[in-house]
């Protein structure tokens, strides 16, 4: 990955067209008086959004809301230009140029095509978390400047000024939330700086400070924090399905927060993230456990969680049985890494591209949205696509977006003291010695070392649903995931396209993997089987004698 260094800064853009003569294509950002510090240092990112893009192409509509803004990026549903590069003690008021010396997406700046455009900057700062919107001290531009080529190479030169700076979060009171931290000894040793662990406490319904409880742990998906609890008290205020309301009233639920720099942490302990896992378990629940009535035993505390937290419950409740006493996972990130998504990471040459058994290269996808009505799916987003708009946001898989944060918690740490990558960033080639690193993380090549060890919490700890249609391939994996622990238990399942491929152990138990048909990443939320779960939870807790 290539690395031009001026000096790190912040920017905003000014709202008018800026016109100097011709000139090699340049942004030049500066922070606006008063804004930020005397010098800073950080990535540089600017942002462009193509007005063409915005417009309606029919009447189905373009790709874009025409509400979007440049700032929003990087997008998905389009692939619009990005230029990024990083500065050093960049002093207020002056400038920093960003031109076709910096790493760029879709063209080098010189080669936008002719037509108008809007553009934002942003100069990262601090990244410690993988949304830099959380963060206190970066620096961006709050409104689009617009410009216009006329022609490619000469134009544009547009001036941007970084005019605001972004605030730490706030978690505001709430009825029946509280917010918890407390200090991690051990991941601020291996950190060496403070590290606060964060949880997001929804109490019970009706709460009753004379009796004990018990707990469901719930993780959420990339990019969700411990104020994710929020969005779930919401939910449970709104629902009408009884077991719910009876789950409500009879349980904690705790909001875990999975951030880090490198992203989500996955609760995994790893070489660049620390002892995640570890400081979960013996630093923060044991803490809660002292401040709330909660019941300290394994079969009151479950797991709950969905894509990035969906891999983290079940990689919990797999690595820490005295601690957890189930979990229901849905929609997990990889959990086997001869899909990862679609890639093979052991076998395959590339992770941007396949090749056809005529010798054809072809780029593998990373999302796809599917049709309710007519069930076909509809390539969204390519992974190279998906990797370099991760490079714009920061270099040496420093973004902490989604395959950045794989790499810091599967791989090693590089020279530079970052994430190894786990494949060149410009060609895709697979680094077969990373690779081989992320063993110790493939959930189903460790069940088939060790049935005897995980195939009994399988059989009675762990419900996992996915659709097959998920939106980001998850549902390849849990295929192979699904077979295999049906033939370490002794069955064979046969394909049938119109029904769910679905596990039950052998002899009867908890524990089943589903796989349904036609549900995609979110439509999941809505299959019976997952609406279940409330009901399954309270089943659980009194069989266990936790609940009555």
């Amino acid at each position: 990955m290539m690395q031009v260094s001026v000096g790190r800064w912040m920017i905003s853009l000014v709202c008018a067209t800026v016109a100097w003569p011709a000139a090699a294509a340049t942004f030049k950002v500066r922070a606006a008086d008063g804004v930020g510090p005397e010098a800073a240092s950080g990535r540089l990112v600017v942002f462009v959004i193509a007005d063409a893009s915005l417009k309606k192409e029919d009447g189905s509509g373009g790709p874009l809301n025409p509400k979007t803004l440049p700032l929003d990026g990087p997008l998905w549903d389009s692939a619009e230009p990005i230029f990024a590069t990083d500065v050093r003690g960049l002093k207020r008021g002056e400038a920093a140029e960003v031109n076709d010396s910096a790493e760029w997406l879709v063209a080098k700046p010189s080669e936008l095509a002719p037509g108008t455009y809007r553009a934002q900057a942003l100069l990262i700062t601090r990244r410690n978390n993988s949304s830099w919107r959380r963060e206190a001290g970066n620096l961006y531009s709050s409104t689009p400047v617009s410009f216009e080529v006329k022609q490619p190479g000469a134009e544009p030169r547009v001036e941007i000024v970084l005019d605001t700076v972004t605030t730490a979060q706030v978690r505001a009171e709430a009825a029946e939330i509280e917010w918890y931290s407390t200090l991690s000894t051990s991941l601020t040793a291996y950190r060496g700086r403070p590290i606060m662990m964060r949880a997001g406490v929804l109490f019970p319904k009706n709460y009753d400070p004379s009796r004990k409880y018990p707990t469901i742990y719930f993780v959420p998906g990339f990019g969700g924090d411990d104020t994710y609890v929020e969005r779930l008290k919401a939910g449970r205020d709104r629902s009408k399905d009884p077991a719910e309301k009876e789950l409500a009233e009879n349980s904690f639920t705790i909001v875990l927060d999975p951030e880090s720099p490198n992203g989500h942490t996955l609760f995994a302990d790893s070489e660049n993230n620390g002892p995640c896992g570890r400081a979960l378990v013996e630093e923060l629940i044991p803490a809660l456990e002292s401040k709330f009535p909660l019941i300290a035993k394994p079969e009151a505390r479950l797991l709950r969680g969905h894509s990035s937290g969906g891999w983290s419950t079940l990689w919990l409740a797999l690595q820490y049985p005295q601690t957890f006493g189930a979990a229901w996972s849905t929609s997990p990130d990889p959990v086997d890494f001869r899909k990862f998504q679609l890639v093979n990471i052991y076998e395959d040459e590339n992770f941007y591209q396949s090749r056809g058994k005529d010798g054809t290269l072809n780029e593998w996808p990373s999302f796809r949205r599917t049709s309710r009505d007519s069930g076909q799916s509809k390539e969204i987003m390519t992974v190279r696509r998906e990797c370099r708009q991760e490079d714009m946001l920061g270099a040496d898989n420093s973004s902490g977006q989604q395959y950045d944060s794989w790499c810091a918690v599967a791989g090693p740490r590089n020279e530079r003291g970052r994430p190894a990558a786990l494949f060149d960033p410009v060609t895709g080639v697979i680094d077969r010695a990373v690779a081989e690193k992320y063993r110790a993380y493939d959930i189903g090549e460790i069940v088939r070392k060790q049935p005897q060890k995980y195939l009994p919490i399988l059989k009675e700890r762990v419900r996992l649903i996915c659709g097959d249609a998920d939106s980001f391939y998850l549902n390849e994996a849990v295929r192979l995931f699904v077979h295999d622990v049906a033939k370490l238990d002794g069955q064979e399942i046969a394909a049938d396209a119109t029904a769910p491929l679905k596990w039950t152990p052998t002899g009867g138990g908890f524990g089943s993997i589903v796989l349904l048909p036609g549900y995609d990443h979110g439509t999941v939320f809505g299959a019976p089987e997952v609406r279940a779960f409330p009901k399954e939870m309270l089943e659980y807790l009194r069989a266990k004698g936790v609940l009555k």
